[in-house]
């Protein structure tokens, strides 16, 4: 997954960011070709193209598109073709270093502010599942204690579309567009099992900083960080940002995609990731895409069933991906599970290396998208 900016982008999303780039070029051109002395049409077709090819140079410096530059020069035989082809692999690889080298100063900076702290707390062997389950802040089992004190609004019979309360994260004072609560059916079960079940607070788009500030802070902080995309604040606006009342755990929504999800060690709302997953089907969420490490146990719980998965690829490895840490999992390399939401699958069990393979993840993509519950 790429790496927090200003480090290095990753293949698959700069993969996809280039596909929607040329799209929109194709469309703009074809507009402007159905009216030609459109003055605004033609200025479209000239950011579409600026845009593709800001998007060209960010794909090129990934190790696919350098995979891909070196594998055309290879096989090209016109001298002028080679040599530019040469060329853009020559300035990706420049690109390359320069993102990494920006990330490591930016980290080194980071944790001279920070001071030792987080480094002094340690981590237990990554080698149980316990450890990572701890480290990626999920729960194992239906073991635990819930929040000492209850951290939510004061008015806790608010139905979601009504007025939502003001909150306190990072400083900064917000109104949340809504707030959402499960049922009292749904949260007396999960606190059966000692799980919290919070209301949820969906942010404005204009807050959308908050959001990717809390996911960089656990990036930071998590040693499997490398397995966490995290967006740009432009694409967080076009999504649905839902947050615990002090912000320190979340989930968002990519239209049906649920993505983004995160939970701080100091959330007051501990052990939550189940019953934000509830509130994310409630909300249209539908399917997923994670490593296949202990994640796909949790959502298997929350009721997503495994319909396609794509083998490891050391050439599309996130940033930062570090073997030795995820070795309990394929010896570092495991698969891209996909997955999809079945009602009627609720309380479920993952059975590991289930859902069929597919040669390329814009397939599993269509695969989890395609999927009808029976």
């Amino acid at each position: 997954m790429c790496k927090p900016k200003p480090g290095p982008r990753c293949t698959p999303h700069m993969r996809a960011r280039l596909t929607k780039a040329a799209a929109r070029t194709e469309v703009a051109r074809t507009r402007l070709a159905d009216n030609p002395t459109h003055p605004r049409l033609q200025q479209r077709l000239t950011a579409a193209e600026a845009d593709h090819a800001q998007t060209l140079v960010l794909y090129d410096a990934t190790p696919g598109g350098q995979s891909e530059l070196r594998a055309a020069i290879a096989t090209t035989a016109d001298p002028t073709t080679r040599h530019a082809l040469t060329e853009r692999l020559r300035d990706a690889e420049k690109l390359r270093a320069e993102q990494t080298d920006a990330l490591r100063r930016t980290r080194a900076g980071q944790t001279h502010q920070e001071g030792t702290g987080d480094a002094q707390r340690g981590t237990d062997d990554t080698g149980t599942q316990r450890s990572i389950l701890e480290n990626l802040r999920v729960e194992p089992g239906p073991t635990g204690s819930r929040a000492d004190r209850d951290r939510d609004p004061l008015d806790r019979s608010e139905d979601r579309g009504s007025r939502s309360p003001r909150l306190l994260i990072s400083g900064q004072q917000i109104r949340p567009v809504a707030t959402h609560n499960l049922s009292a059916s749904v949260c007396a079960g999960f606190e059966a099992r000692r799980l919290s079940a919070p209301p949820l607070h969906e942010l404005s788009p204009t807050d959308v900083g908050i959001y990717r500030d809390q996911m960089l802070e656990l990036a930071r902080k998590n040693p499997y960080a490398a397995s966490v995309y995290v967006y740009d604040e432009h694409e967080y606006r076009q999504m649905r940002l839902l947050v615990t009342d002090d912000g320190k755990a979340g989930v968002a929504l990519k239209g049906d995609e649920i993505v983004s999800a995160f939970a701080h060690k100091d959330c007051a709302h501990p052990r939550a990731a189940r019953a934000m997953l509830r509130h994310t089907t409630a909300l249209g969420g539908r399917r997923l895409d994670c490593f296949d490490t202990v994640l796909p146990d949790l959502y298997a719980d929350a009721g997503f069933v495994p319909v396609a998965r794509l083998r490891w690829n050391d050439d599309y490895a996130p940033d930062g991906w570090d073997y030795d840490t995820f070795r309990a999992f394929n010896h570092g390399r495991p698969d891209v599970v996909f997955m999809a939401y079945d009602p009627e699958h609720v309380g479920g069990k993952y059975a590991r290396g289930t859902g069929e393979y597919v040669d390329d993840y814009d397939d599993g993509i269509v695969r989890a998208q395609k999927y009808r519950p029976r």
